[in-house]
């Protein structure tokens, strides 16, 4: 999750953690755990984020793009 990105998103949008908290119904302290890693949103939330902020692309934010180390490409060492 990029949690650099939903917090400026929520800068953009001028959306406060008050205001996001009272929102999603939790208090801001639950939304601060979130927003830094110490707890994870749940869908519903995710949900309500994307709705809330008209995000247009919600999967950038709430899933990290990555490969397994084990499928990344690997150069060819016989073309050198």
């Amino acid at each position: 999750m990029s949690f650099d990105k939903l917090k400026g998103k929520m800068t953009e949008a001028h959306v406060s953690q008050a205001k996001m908290s009272e929102y999603l119904g939790i208090t801001v302290q639950s939304l601060n755990a979130k927003l830094n890693g110490r707890t994870q949103f749940t869908l519903e939330e995710a949900v309500k984020i994307t709705d809330f902020l008209m995000l247009n692309d919600p999967i950038d934010i709430f899933f990290r793009p990555s490969v397994p180390k084990m499928q990344r490409n690997k150069p060819d060492k016989t073309q050198t």
